[in-house]
């Protein structure tokens, strides 16, 4: 999701500001940990202050969030990891590790991945954000709440608004979590109303100066614009004394004052340009006609006050007076309202943001409006993610009335298909409609929509007449190439080397035009790609980074269950089955539909089984299996990991079904022969298992999924050692070692019983790499419930130690070593329970009693 960056840049001071440094060294009085709340009503100068206060303690070491009535909770996510993100000296990747690794540890999300990122940044980060009485998302003010209520050391959070918002506050202030700023902390003092009127250009005598600051009680947007209405009026002691000192009265009557000594040309500029929050100089052109419009609101910033300028070329109108006005030009014009927000939607649409278009388009109240930006934006919101406004538009267009075009049932199916349904009857039913009302000479934009939702749907194009050729646009090119690319992507016989430049390609095409959901369904296809290929790193970073592509938009780890999954199988690779269950049992709780659903159904109850929980799910997930229209490499990694789990649980006969079901669906392939071969093995027919896994190793038949020859090996040294054959029965254990630290998996050798298990260690020990070697003890102890022996006696003193709230640097002082071997003994201590943080660690230490 694109964030302006107006919404995250630390504002400018105003051009007539007064320098308050006792309310700066009061907001320094702060203690680390509290809550800095400053709330006022309107015009109090929260905003300034904060700014002050930023710009001589912390800038540029800053995250500044300024919220509107638009912020859903993706949007406020959003904008809260990018201002992070922007931070100088924050811990590299920042962005990568806090948006997109929130599905990388067990049950966290983009507001838990932000604290455990600034949980040892030091000095503290000051967040601002301000404006929060603008925040009436439910999810936005959990995130919010969240944010306050768990907080993190090295983040010192600011709210200013208008009223107290809605958390606990006496429960923070009875705890002494919060330092408050209030409206009769920011009132203007007589001095500071002195200075103010002087830096206004102003020379009054202290009388007067006087009798404004009482009727004003030191309002400081009253004090503003009194300044201004002072300017240009001849008697000033005649307006100081019929200046009222009521907030609203004033405001009322400065508006009407104000406005009335601005120039006609000025005054109806302002008037027009109400209907946007957001004013970049080529859109308030548009909206006034006038190519000057940038200058003159530059000289209204710089003279007046009553538009603040965000950045050198994007204006803001003081809220009050922009509600003031817009009201206005609604009452007394409204063709002339309607017609500004037409000429907004446009305008955005042309500037690649269809989120603020379709707002506007909504407000100008014109259903046909919509029906006619469907096929300009409907690509574009496809493109960038924005699938509820999609949605939105679909609704609007249709309720235009009239004959129904091919458009919306197109863009409906495509929704369908992105939101997860795949070729559920819903999308398939869409397309359908728009075969009724196709045209016959249909238009090539609408014609190539159609035919990448047909690849998507059902895996081929319908033959029709040739679509004329014609420019295509990058959202068409891109929609067109991984719609392809998905297909190919299923297929058997894969080329991942030869597919994954392709895709890689479209990953920097997509970022280049700012097509996030492209570059995510990219990334997921990559992780595909990867899988096929057996680098399982680069399967994870693909998925790690279809999740940070999906948070730029704003969207959850929970709506990403599909990266979830591979992240998930990535982890019982690694042999941490702990953490692939927490994972995915998170992912599950979100009701995720389709195919990621199936897949975490079945990961979960190998993930259980791994862990030597019986698998009481086991028949629901052989049915989810059996339902997959995944990849051939997805299809041949989930059978064999289920076929493995039905021979300890469900036996023999219902593990066939599996092997049956494998072959029909991909053919006669290695991970086919393995089953077998596992079949055998546990029936005790040593040499036909021998027989079908020398076959394997051989490479008498392709295998989809890269690990399996190390499966394989393993059957090899289980049938030697049984056989009383110690030589061969080693030198295959060496070989499945070796292959699997190639490959960099662990879960093979780490989750195998019985001669081949007792040797196993022993063996890695001689011919593996010390660091390999130490996961793989580290794996078998968790599989086999040997957690305390797994972690080193320097590890148990550093857990001992994680309760406290000591710091890492705290902890090494204690234990007087380095804090770059604790911060190394915590890594290995969170890998060893399965856990991404603090927090996780001290609750499955426990759990394991561990800790006390």
């Amino acid at each position: 999701m694109h964030v302006p960056g107006s919404t995250i840049a630390l504002p400018e001071l105003p051009a007539a500001s007064v320098p308050r440094p006792d309310l700066v060294d009061l907001l320094d009085r702060a203690e680390p940990g509290q809550l800095v709340l400053v709330v006022a009503p309107p015009g109090y100068g929260k905003t300034v202050v904060l700014t002050e206060w930023m710009r001589a303690r912390h800038a540029p070491r800053v995250a500044w969030v300024s919220l509107d009535a638009t912020f859903d909770a993706d949007r406020f996510r959003s904008a809260l990891t990018a201002a992070l993100a922007a931070v100088p000296g924050l811990p590299q990747g920042l962005l990568r590790n806090a948006a997109g690794a929130a599905g990388h540890r067990p049950g966290a999300d983009v507001v838990d991945e932000l604290l455990a990122a600034l949980d040892d940044v030091r000095p503290a980060v000051p967040v601002v954000l301000d404006d929060v009485h603008e925040l009436t998302d439910p999810g936005a003010l959990r995130d919010l709440g969240r944010l306050v209520l768990t907080g993190a050391a090295g983040l010192r959070l600011v709210l200013a608004s208008r009223h107290d918002p809605p958390l606990p506050l006496p429960r923070l202030r009875a705890a002494g979590r919060t330092h408050e700023l209030r409206a009769e902390h920011l009132r203007f003092t007589l001095a500071e109303t002195t200075s103010l009127m002087r830096v206004s250009g102003l020379d009054l005598t202290p009388g007067q100066i006087a009798a404004l600051h009482s009727r004003t009680a030191g309002w400081a947007a009253g004090l503003r614009f009194a300044a201004v209405a002072l300017q240009s009026t001849e008697d000033r002691q005649g307006f100081i004394e019929q200046f009222s000192g009521s907030e609203h009265s004033t405001a009322d009557y400065l508006t009407g004052e104000v406005m009335a000594s601005l120039p006609v040309p000025s005054r109806d500029l302002l008037r027009v340009e109400s209907v946007c929050g957001l004013l970049p100089t080529g859109l308030a052109s548009a909206l006034s006609g006038r190519p000057d419009a940038g200058r003159v609101l530059g000289e209204l910033a710089d003279d007046t006050g009553l538009v603040e300028r965000l950045d050198p070329s994007t204006f803001r109108i003081h809220p009050l007076l922009r509600t003031y006005l817009g009201a206005e030009l609604e009452r007394h014009l409204p063709a002339r309202y309607r017609h500004s927000h037409v000429t907004a939607a446009w305008w955005w649409l042309a500037a690649g943001d269809p989120v603020h278009a379709l707002r506007h388009a909504e407000r100008a109240e014109d259903p046909e409006l919509l029906r006619s930006l469907l096929p300009s934006m409907g690509l574009r919101l496809v493109a960038t993610g924005e699938l509820a406004a999609l949605r939105t538009l679909i609704d609007g267009a249709r309720d235009a009335g009239g004959p129904v075009d091919a458009w919306a049932p197109l863009l409906e199916a495509y929704l369908e298909f992105a939101l997860g349904a795949g070729t559920d009857r819903t999308a398939l039913a869409a397309l359908e409609q728009a075969d009724r009302v196709w045209p016959a000479a249909p238009q090539p934009p609408p014609a190539q929509l159609r035919g990448s939702i047909e690849l998507l749907l059902t895996g081929h194009t319908e033959t029709r007449a040739p679509v004329p050729s014609v420019a295509e646009t990058p959202e068409q090119a891109l929609l067109e190439r991984l719609s392809r690319a998905t297909v190919e992507v299923s297929e058997p016989a894969l080329d991942p080397a030869r597919v994954r430049t392709g895709l890689e390609e479209l990953v920097l095409l997509a970022r280049e035009h700012g097509f996030g959901w492209f570059e995510e369904w990219a990334w997921t296809l990559l992780t595909v790609v990867e899988l096929a290929a057996g680098r399982y790193r680069d399967m994870a970073g693909a998925a790690r980074s279809a999740i940070t592509a999906a948070a730029m938009l704003g969207r959850q780890v929970s709506a990403m269950p599909a990266s979830v999954a591979v992240i998930a199988y990535a982890d019982l690779l690694a042999g941490d089955p702990a953490a692939a269950r927490q994972r995915v049992a998170a992912a599950v709780a979100e009701e995720p539909r389709g195919e990621p659903e199936r897949v975490l159904r079945v990961l979960h109850s190998v993930a259980g089984h791994d862990l030597g929980e019986t698998a009481i799910g086991l028949a629901r997930c052989r049915s989810a299996l059996f339902e997959l229209t995944a990849p051939a490499a997805v299809l041949a990694s989930l059978a064999v990991l289920e076929h493995e789990v039905e021979l300890s649980h469900a036996g023999a006969t219902n593990a066939a079904r599996t092997t049956e079901w494998l072959q029909e669906r991909v053919g006669n392939v290695a991970e086919v022969l393995l089953m077998d071969a596992r079949a055998h093995q546990a029936a005790g027919r040593h040499d036909a298992a021998r027989t079908t896994a020398e076959a394997i190793v051989a490479g008498v038949v392709p295998h989809l999924v890269a690990h399996t020859p190390v499966d394989a090996h393993l059957v090899l040294s289980e049938c030697a050692l049984r056989d009383g054959e110690l030589e061969r029965g080693r030198a295959e254990l060496v070989a499945a070692l070796r292959g699997a630290a190639k490959l960099d998996v662990v879960r093979p050798p780490a989750v195998v019983t019985g001669p081949v298990g007792d040797l196993v260690e022993s063996v890695s020990a001689e011919v593996s790499d010390r660091p390999w070697h130490e996961r793989l003890v580290a794996a078998r102890a968790m599989v086999h419930g040997r957690v305390r022996a797994a972690l080193s006696e320097r590890e148990l003193a550093v857990l001992a130690l994680l309760p406290s709230l000591l710091s890492a640097a705290e902890i090494a002082d204690e234990l007087t070593v380095s804090v770059n071997t604790v911060k190394t003994h915590i890594r290995s201590i969170y890998t060893k329970l399965g856990v991404g943080h603090r927090r996780d660690a001290v609750v499955q230490a426990r759990e394991l009693d561990l800790l006390p």
